[in-house]
């Protein structure tokens, strides 16, 4: 896909700003990423109350609520990196739209004034294909990368609240004790991974 490498430069650049800690950026990743588990998690307890009142198992609720939890972020970046592909596709069809539209100016305009409106028609045409790159597809890549790099860590890290809630509340309705060990973690790291390998895969078809 032409294109393919603004989607690239955008996930390096959002990795980059994740690895470097930059406070703006980095800080906004990680409150989307927690904003969405918190989301997910007030979600699935009015889930469970609702389940609760139909007679479904209560642990069965909890533990869905974690996992979407976990994967809600991965899932985020994944339609993040689909809609900038999306925008490098509708450029070309963008692009040809306008360039016609000027080529048929000829037909209802005067020959002066078609020949200005198909030379605008055609620098604007120009600038869809050129801009959408680096202006569209790049920033939400970016974003993707960001979150990524941003979440994932972070679910091995035991002092990291936010993370560890759904492990916690996972470990509970799988065992019914409370807990978050090392081999859960990684079993939530690969869960929550999936969306962002399918994402990578994306960025690099």
């Amino acid at each position: 896909m032409k294109g393919r490498r603004w989607l690239v430069l955008g996930v390096a650049a959002g990795i980059a700003v994740g690895i470097g800690r930059l406070p703006y950026f980095a800080g906004a990743a990680v409150s989307l990423s927690d904003t969405a588990e918190h989301l997910v998690g007030t979600g699935g307890l009015d889930l469970l109350h609702a389940a609760a009142r139909h007679g479904a198992p209560q642990r069965v609720i909890e533990a869905l609520t974690a996992i979407v939890a976990v994967a809600l972020p991965g899932v985020t970046a994944l339609l993040l990196v689909v809609a900038a592909r999306s925008t490098l596709r509708l450029r070309s069809l963008i692009s040809l739209l306008l360039a016609a539209l000027g080529i048929a100016s000829f037909f209802y305009l005067p020959h002066g004034v078609a020949a200005g409106t198909a030379a605008l028609a055609l620098v604007a045409a120009g600038i869809a294909v050129v801009a959408t790159g680096p202006l569209v597809a790049a920033p939400l890549a970016a974003v993707a990368g960001l979150i990524a790099v941003t979440f994932l860590p972070r679910l091995l890290v035991h002092n990291s609240t936010v993370p560890t809630l759904p492990i916690e509340r996972l470990h509970e309705a799988l065992f019914q004790s409370a807990g978050a060990p090392m081999w859960l973690r990684i079993v939530v790291l690969i869960i929550a991974a999936l969306p962002f390998g399918f994402a990578a895969r994306l960025v690099i078809a």
